[in-house]
């Protein structure tokens, strides 16, 4: 079947409605005035029209072949490889790597900050906590004898009589 015996049975109208190939372009087509329209529209329209009706188009499609093939488009499309996108913003890892380095130089500051500097900004002293806190050695193998504990009770209880005496004297 040649593109003669599908005009033949179908209208212009009828033939692009069905394959969806404008009828501006269909006319060209069967005209073969394909300056009108560009290679690979040609070649596709082709394909399309054999496919829709089961028809053999070789002869169009090497005809539209030498014509492109002579009349060289100045406006043709060469396809390659697609170009990789060039990454965006900054890497995870590098902002990792800043955030580590900040934290060590803080951490680095605070542990060999002079002393004297970092007594001046507390507003307490070790000394007077461990003073207030612990109480001198010597005071402390005192206190926490045993004889020393009783000596105590046995003093208190001495000076409770004493005073539990006082009073009942007076009245």
């Amino acid at each position: 079947m040649q593109l003669n015996e599908i005009l033949d049975e179908n209208t212009v109208r009828a033939i692009s409605t069905k394959t969806n190939i404008a009828e501006d372009n269909l006319e060209a087509l069967i005209s073969s005035e394909f300056d009108k329209i560009n290679r690979v529209k040609t070649l596709g329209f082709i394909s399309i029209l054999e496919r829709e009706y089961k028809a053999d188009l070789s002869k169009l499609k090497e005809e539209a072949i030498a014509y492109y093939n002579t009349h060289a488009e100045d406006g043709s499309v060469t396809l390659g490889l697609p170009m990789d996108e060039e990454k965006k913003g900054k890497s995870k890892w590098f902002m990792f790597l800043v955030l580590l380095m900040i934290v060590y130089a803080i951490w680095y500051a605070f542990t060999n900050l002079d002393k004297e500097k970092l007594t001046s900004m507390i507003p307490f002293s070790e000394e007077s906590i461990s003073h207030s806190i612990v109480p001198d050695k010597e005071k402390d193998v005192k206190n926490l004898s045993i004889e020393h504990v009783q000596a105590k009770s046995v003093e208190a209880q001495e000076q409770a009589e004493i005073s539990n005496t006082e009073e009942n004297r007076s009245y």
